[in-house]
Formats: C-alpha cells, structure tokens, sequence
C-alpha cells in the first residue's frame, strides 16, 4: 500500500501536479471531518469521564469505537497528504487502540455445557460459572458443614446460550446505548422493552432438557410434590456489589412453571432497579451474566435476617438477629417490623437485648399459587418469632461465616416446622447502600444578580474569581493567579495558562474544542457559547461561574464554593471509573503542545489526542507549504484576469469558481466564488491602495536565473503568484518582487474549523528595514488577534476558532496590508515610526509614500 502510494504521489507531481493539489484537498477535508468528530467524542467520553455521568459501559464501547474510527482515518488521510513522511504514526495508533481495546474487550464467555450443576458438584473456583450467592452456599456446607437447601445451579454459559441463540445481544446492547437512568421514565421504558424481549424469548432445547433431566433425577427431601425457588446468582452479586433486592426470586415452583420462572429471573436483571443499581455501581451488562439457583423450598415455621455487625454501633461486639413469622420475603420486602435479637459476640454468646416487632400477617406455601399471605394467629402475634437457643446457635453460625469471609456478613436464613434451622444466604454486609437520588442542586436563595445565563458547559464545577478579559495572545503575560478568564473563544493558546485559572467563560466555542479538553482534564470550570461573555462581564469584576447551571453570578457567592455540589461523585473505586480512567490515559492527555518543540514528532505521541493534535498540526502545514514550493505552472490552472497588476494562476479543487468556466483559460475576479479568495481581493481591490506603478515581477527567481545563465519571459508561470481554492478554503502564493506572501484559509460555517496561517518574507531593502517592516506586520497582526511569530524578517501569524463573518473580514484587512506594505520596507527610518504607521493603517491610511516623517 505504501509502495502504491508513493508511486502514484511522484507520478501525479510530475506529469499531473493539479490533481496532486485535489486530492491533497480532499485528503485535507476528510482529515478535518475525521479530526472534528474525533474531537466531539472525545469531549463526550471526557464529560462521561470527570463528571461522573452514569452511563451503561456500552454507550463507552460505542463511543470509543467511533473515536478509533476517526484518529484512524485522520492517520490515513495525513498519509495521503504526506506519503513520504511520518511512517510510524499509524504504529503508535494501533499501540494505543490495542491497549484500549484490551481493557473494553468484554469478558470471556462460553455458551456450550455445563448448563446444569448440582450444588455439592460445584467446582471451588467457579464464580463466573454460577455466581457469588451459589458459590457461597457451596462454601458455606463444604467448608463449615452448615446446613442449606438441596438443589442446583443453571449456570451462566445457560444464560449465555440464551441470549446467543435467540440473537438478542444486539437488541438489547442498542436500547441499554439510549438509557438515561437520571430519568425515571427512561429506566422504565428500556426496562419494559428488555423484560419483553426476554420473556418473548424461546429457552433452547439443550437447556430445557437439562433442567428438567435434572428435577427428575435429583434427590430431593420430599419425594413427591417437590417445590423450588429460583433465586439470581448473578456474577458480581453478593460480593462487593451486593445488588440486595434488585432481582427478582420467584417461590414455591412446581415443575410445570420452573420454564417460566427461569426466564422471569433472567429478566429482573433488566428490571428498571436492577439497572440503576448495576450502571450506578459502574458494572457493565456482560459482567454480570445471571446464572440461577433452583433451592428446595422449606416450608418456614419463622425466617430472618442476621447481621454480624452491629450498623449503628459497629464497635459494640453485637451482632443482630431480625426474625419474623413464615418465609422472610415481607421482612426483606420492608412490609413487617420484625422481632430483633441482639447478642453479644465473644467466647461465650449471650442474649443482650429482644424488642418484639408488629407481625400480623405472615408468607406461607400456597397449593393453588406460589405463595398467599395469611394472618397470624391472635396467640401467636405477641410469642417470639424465634426462641434464644435457636438465636444463639444461629449467632455462633454468624460468628464462623465472618471468621471463614474474613469481613462482616449479611446472612439470610430459615427455620422449617420441624425447628431445624438452614442458611439460605451469606454476602458481605453493607454499611451503605448506592444511593438511589442524586444531591439536589438547587441554588434558588442566591440573591447575586445574575450576569450571564445559558451558553455551554464544556467542564462542570463552580468557580469565582476577578475577571481577565482577553483580546489577543499578548494579554496571557499580564494574567493574574485565580482570575476567571473572559474571551471571545477558546483559543487552545489559553492551555500555558490553564493552571491559573478558576473558570473560563467565552461568547463562542466549543466542548469539543482542545481547550474545552484540557479544560476537563484540569478540572476548570468552562462554560463556552454564552454570546454575551465579553459584552456583560467587565474587566476586574469578581464574578462567580457555575457551569453546570449554565449561569455567572455577580460577585464571590461563598455559600456555592462550600455546597457538596461543587464537589464531584468520584465513585473512585467502582469498576466503572477504573477502567474508564485506564481508557482515558490513552485518549485524553496532550503532550505535544508546541509545534516548534523538538519532541512535536511521531515517536513523541503519547496518546491518540497527541496523534490528533499532530496530524491535525502538520495537514495545515502541508497545506500552507503548497505556496512555499517552486512548480511549473500547475495543469489545470486558469489565469486569473484582474485590475491589480500582477500575474495570477488559480486552481479550483471544489466549488471555487463557476462550473460553466470548466474550459475557459482565463477567469475575473466575479468568477470566483471562493469565499476566503473573495475577502482577500476586496483588501487587494481597496481604493486607497494605489497600484498603477506596481509589477508582478519576481526579482528574486528572475537574479537566481540569469545568474545562472538562464533567459526565460517575465509572463513565465514561474514568476506567476496562484491560489489553491475550494468555496470555503484558499492557499493563497503572493509574489510582489522580492517579496513572498502565503496564506492558509479555511473560511466556513463552523467557527472551530476556522483559520487563517500568514507568512510574509523577503524584500529589497536592507535586513534592519525589512525587520521594521517585520515589526509593523507584528502590530497589525496583534491587533487583530493572530499569534505571531517573527524571525529576523520572516513572519508567522495564525489565527484559530473564529466565525465566518469575522474571518472575512480579516482577510479584507489583510488584502489592505499586502497592498499597503509591498514597499513599507522603503518608508519606514526607524522603530519610533512603527507604532505610529501601526496606528495610521487601522484607523484607515493605506498609502504611505506621502507620510510625513
């Protein structure tokens, strides 16, 4: 591919340099598509990551996708541009996409048997197999001999199968993408879809047959009319994420119901509780595959919950026993005050403390249904629901399964009618629980007026501070520590001094702009897009920013600064927020700042926003280099007919001039519909530039040819200037004798697309005039808000992020200075007249010649 690439590059500059400039274009714009959405979704993946959002990980899956797409496009597109250089860029993009995409892959999942697993057959290392709560019960007997219910374990490689043969990964990944969980009637909706696309769904052959083989051959306590449960045991549950009461148990299972049960326990993982918990908590959906428990059902005389761990007063040495009546379902479902039980833990077990609970009603075995609700008997409302002998074994029971865990337990457990008692549960206890409403962040009673509301916010926070107001990249060296930055745009200029500032608020711009990432990166509140940011925000005003409102309010509001709001949900040790943050230590940093730095090559990427951030940098530079190179007359060019006296070749590379102009040699200036081109020769065209004594001539070419011994015609092509356009983009090659001007433009609706790149060398006159001259195109410049770079006479000046109309007219002005400055070098005496020429060309005066000194 390489091979093919250069061959054709050095056939088309030598037999078709035209058609190398379009597709060098249409490279170009295919790299900044690729660069603007790159930029989109990494600002999206960034706000996901510093705000905390809580999102399904597939919307990160899908998002970084699209990302890898776009960096590895805008490598390909640079090597279309530049196929001689650069070679290993696209090594260090498939470095880093690798690394990624290592840690995105899902995790490992086998759909073939075994489906079916007995309990006391359950291998000792099979968490991902059946779960934390079948794995746990599998310990609790083999290892401390404790009694549990009989039964097995369809495993997740069943639930695999399930989803695999009724191709439903899809489907689901697709609505869990469109999930807001922040919305109530988000969650419901995606999980009314998913619950239906579950319980529509066909349970396979193999796996049917499994679990009925299964049942029939198992021995069961109960010979005849045996009953299960069908309990989750989903993978992550009942381990450090305890997802206590998010999925569904379905009781008192005959064998012609357990198809149906089955399936209902598989969809309450997509019931709308168990999905706010699961992204909450940062777990994604191929994490927790459900495999099910199917447990003899025990016909409960009284049923509980014991805590080893006192949650009050977690130093007090006590533990908890909560017993009610009958199955424990209304205890665990918040329906009953139950008995408690509080003994103190130790060598020897005593009874503390008993309060009675308000049982009237309790959970039974039901012939026709699962279950019915009954009341309790009047004699039995007032009785214990479980005696001290009972509580105090169930206490030394506690006191071994902490020990064997090794941290305090939560433990579910049962006593049948003939007093013996079972565990049914043990997981890790839980002193909080994920939080199911955000923080209200209400800011209501501030009574500061409000100076700015609405706009953008590129990075969340609440910061204040005393207003710096910029015009131009010279401003930064005056910035003071904590100041609120006020612009017209992001300039990715303002980075050097990001660590400065408190906030940032600008009239336009974007999240997706490199600042707005940095931005994140730091942490610096931004709210971008307000419209009225250098209108209503004076210099020096003390100004308080809340970004996430959308609002600056007037003077320090100190009771923001200090609100839980201003501090984020870090959620820093969820599964979630570490592999995002792995993720993210490839995408997000920028290490190549400065282009003139000598790390600013391929081998000094450390990241794909270095990879963006220098392909990006160096398809300009290849662009603006097209008026640096010296070329016969490009094919296709058509001479430019025009009042100005010069010699003009331009090359139209998409919707730059008329299409009916196709087969005419020679074009004026009203037929050119290049915008960039159009603002340029207004300035060019201005009245006040006098042009009658001008020639194109290029004496610098015309002295390196006659030296040479060379004749050649003064209408030669090569002393021609030319203009690469398209209707938004122009590189613009100006000769005015010994001078050299190029100009880089794009010139569009979308002011982050936006630039103009200026560059203007040589002249006739002595090098201490040429750098007066120098000086006097560094002060117009600065003026009209370019970064400017001087050495010795030549001059860089680039300007980023503007809108439309303001490019244009720039470009008018810059017009005007070609026109004025062509012979400057020829007026200007010393440095004192600079500012004062300076101030002349602004205010309107484009011809110097009668100025008087």
């Amino acid at each position: 591919m390489l091979i093919t690439n250069l061959f054709k590059h050095w056939t088309y500059q030598v037999f078709s340099p035209g058609t190398v400039h379009r597709e060098k274009y249409e490279a170009f714009k295919s790299l900044l598509y690729h660069d603007k959405r790159a930029h989109e979704l990494m600002a999206e993946l960034e706000e996901i990551y510093h705000n905390r959002t809580k999102v399904d990980f597939k919307v990160i899956e899908d998002k970084y996708d699209e990302f890898s797409g776009c960096v590895s496009g805008i490598v390909e597109e640079l090597a279309k541009m530049c196929p001689t250089r650069y070679f290993d860029l696209k090594d260090y993009f498939k470095k880093f996409n690798f690394y990624v995409r290592f840690m995105l892959a899902p995790p490992e999942y086998n759909f073939s048997p075994p489906f079916i697993i007995p309990l006391n057959e359950i291998p000792s290392e099979s968490h991902t197999l059946v779960g934390g709560k079948a794995l746990n019960l599998v310990k609790i007997e083999r290892e401390l001999q404790l009694p549990i219910p009989n039964g097995f374990v369809i495993t997740t490689n069943a639930f695999y199968y399930f989803i695999e043969f009724n191709d439903l990964r899809k489907s689901i990944d697709e609505i869990l993408v469109k999930l807001d969980i922040n919305s109530t009637a988000s969650l419901d909706a995606a999980s009314n879809e998913l619950v239906d696309i579950i319980m529509n769904a066909q349970i396979p052959p193999d796996i049917e047959e499994a679990i009925f083989q299964t049942f029939r051959s198992f021995k069961w306590d109960k010979d005849k009319d045996v009953r299960i449960a069908l309990r989750s045991s989903a993978v992550a549950e009942d381990a450090k994420s305890s997802f206590a009461g998010q999925y569904r148990t379905v009781l008192n299972v005959k064998e012609d119901r357990i198809l149906e049960a089955y399936k209902e326990v598989l969809a309450s993982k997509y019931a709308s509780r168990a999905l706010f918990y699961r992204i909450s908590y940062g777990l994604s959906d191929m994490e927790t595959p459900m495999a099910v428990l199917a447990l003899e059902m025990i016909d409960a005389e009284s049923s509980g919950i014991m805590y080893t761990n006192d949650l009050e007063d977690p130093d007090s040495k006590s533990l908890n026993i909560h017993s009610i009546w009958g199955l424990g379902e209304l205890l665990v479902g918040g329906e009953l005050s139950p008995d408690i039980i509080s003994i103190e833990k130790g060598e020897r077990l005593r009874v503390t403390r008993k309060i009675a609970g308000v049982k009237p009603k309790q959970m039974v075995f039901s012939q026709n249904n699962t279950t019915e609700i009954i009341p309790v008997y009047d004699e039995k409302k007032g009785l214990p629901s479980l005696d001290d002998e009972s509580a105090l074994v169930l206490a030394g029971w506690g006191m071994q399964l902490e020990g064997f865990f090794k941290e305090p337990q939560d433990i579910e457990w049962c006593m049948d009618r003939e007093r013996r008692l079972f565990i049914l549960q043990s997981r890790p206890l839980k002193a909080e629980e994920v939080r199911s409403e955000a923080i209200e962040c209400g800011f209501e009673d501030v009574e500061n007026a409000v100076l700015v509301s609405g706009g953008e916010m590129a990075c969340s926070g609440i910061g204040a501070g005393k207003v710096f107001r910029t015009d131009r990249e010279s401003d930064l060296e005056n910035l003071p520590e904590g100041a609120v930055l006020v612009a017209r745009n992001t300039s990715p200029h303002y980075v050097k001094v990001i660590d400065k500032l408190n906030a940032v608020v600008t009239d336009i711009g974007s999240k997706a702009g490199h600042f707005s990432s940095v931005a994140r990166e730091f942490g610096v509140p931004t709210l971008v897009n307000t419209g009225v940011a250098t209108a209503n925000l004076p210099e020096g005003r003390e100004v308080t920013v809340y970004a996430d409102g959308k609002v600056v309010y007037d003077g320090i509001v100190q009771s923001m600064l200090v609100s839980p709001c201003a501090r984020r949900d870090l959620m820093e040790d969820s599964p979630f927020v570490r592999k995002l943050r792995y993720v993210m230590s490839f995408i997000s940093p920028l290490k190549l700042l400065d282009p003139q730095d000598a790390s600013f090559v391929p081998h000094g990427v450390r990241s794909h926003h270095d990879i963006i951030r220098f392909a990006h940098e160096k398809a300009v530079q290849e662009m603006f280099h097209i008026g640096e190179r010296r070329i016969r007359k490009i094919g296709g060019a058509k001479k430019l007919l025009s009042e100005i006296p010069m010699l003009f070749y331009v090359v139209d590379v998409g919707d730059g001039l008329r299409q009916e102009l196709e087969d005419k040699k020679t074009v004026m200036i009203d037929d050119i519909l290049s915008i960039p081109m159009r603002a340029v020769f207004r300035g060019l065209n201005h009245p006040e530039i006098h042009w009658p004594q001008f020639t194109h001539f290029d004496w610098a070419e015309y002295d390196k040819i006659v030296m040479s011994g060379g004749i050649i015609s003064a209408e030669s092509a090569m002393f021609a200037s030319y203009a690469v356009l398209s209707h938004d983009y122009l590189n613009l090659n100006l000769r005015f004798g010994y001078h050299f001007v190029i100009l880089d433009v794009i010139c569009g609706d979308k002011p982050e697309d936006n630039y103009i790149l200026f560059r203007f060398s040589g002249g006739g006159a002595d090098i201490s005039k040429r750098m007066l001259r120098a000086d006097f195109l560094n002060g117009i410049l600065d003026r009209l808000g370019f970064k400017v770079d001087m050495k010795n006479d030549l001059v860089d000046g680039e300007l980023k992020g503007d809108e439309k109309k303001s490019i244009e007219h720039k470009l008018d002005i810059i017009g005007r200075l070609l026109g004025a400055t062509r012979l400057m070098d020829m007026y200007l005496r010393d440095s004192s007249m600079v500012e004062r020429y300076v101030d002349e060309f602004m205010n309107g005066r484009y011809y110097f010649a009668t100025v008087e000194e």
